[in-house]
């Protein structure tokens, strides 16, 4: 991930362009109180909800991010962000050209940034012990139950799909698990590719390392899809 230094120094956002943020929260535990801050009391309450101390940092840095990066790109103040939610729960500013979408999972948050299109983003810690075999009977289709199967490493081929998967109905807007069954990723030449297209639906992987997959979905094309890291930003001024 490239490192920028100064929130006003964040990248032009372009048409043709998703700009990818990665959080790493135990690299910002020094940070949480600043991004808890400039949380709404709704968005505080959320995070005081969660038992684990794990899950209310990962919600804080994820919504505090979000903030502190919608407001670099609007200029919009962090805490006078007003979010409003779809009938199935996606985010979004009205009447906003920054279109985003945020998922976390372990100790990564992963937040997409877009101008005027339709994004989806999913990131997932690839466990090992996970029931894959009755899940992706479930949910995939019989060509991606092959490819899981046939795979060296079974349990990281199951979490890119799902990523991929994942990714795609949160950029249709909707965050139903029970449409995950209704389509099947892009495959070429019976393997996942890195970027793939399904029906104007382009569908990019993003590097994760070895322990996490990640995907970007959206209903543009795309020419570049880089990846920023949030904990070298300085923003508290």
């Amino acid at each position: 991930m490239e490192i920028i230094d100064d929130i006003r120094k964040l990248p032009e956002l372009n048409a043709d362009s998703i700009h990818i943020w990665g959080v790493h929260v135990p690299d910002i535990q020094d940070r949480l109180d600043a991004l808890h801050a400039v949380l709404s009391s709704q968005e505080q309450e959320r995070a005081a909800r969660f038992h684990r101390d794990t899950d209310r940092q990962s919600s804080i840095a994820a919504r505090g991010a979000l903030r502190i990066l919608f407001s670099g790109y609007t200029g919009t103040p962090a805490a006078e962000i007003e979010f409003n939610y779809s009938e199935n729960g996606k985010p979004h500013v009205a009447s906003s050209w920054v279109d985003f979408n945020l998922s976390h999972s372990g100790d990564w948050v992963v937040l997409a940034f877009g101008r005027n299109r339709n994004i989806g983003v999913d990131v997932e810690k690839i466990k090992q012990t996970a029931d894959i075999q009755s899940i992706a009977s479930r949910y995939f289709a019989p060509e991606e139950i092959t490819i899981i199967e046939n795979s060296e490493d079974p349990p990281s081929m199951f979490f890119h799909f799902w990523a991929r998967k994942e990714a795609y109905v949160k950029a249709c807007g909707s965050t139903l698990f029970s449409e995950l069954g209704s389509f099947s990723v892009p495959i070429v030449d019976g393997a996942l590719p890195e970027v793939g297209e399904r029906e104007g639906w382009f569908f990019h992987r993003l590097e994760a390392g070895s322990k996490y997959a990640s995907a970007v979905v959206t209903d543009k094309e795309l020419l570049h899809v880089p990846c920023y890291d949030f904990g070298g930003l300085k923003w508290e001024f």
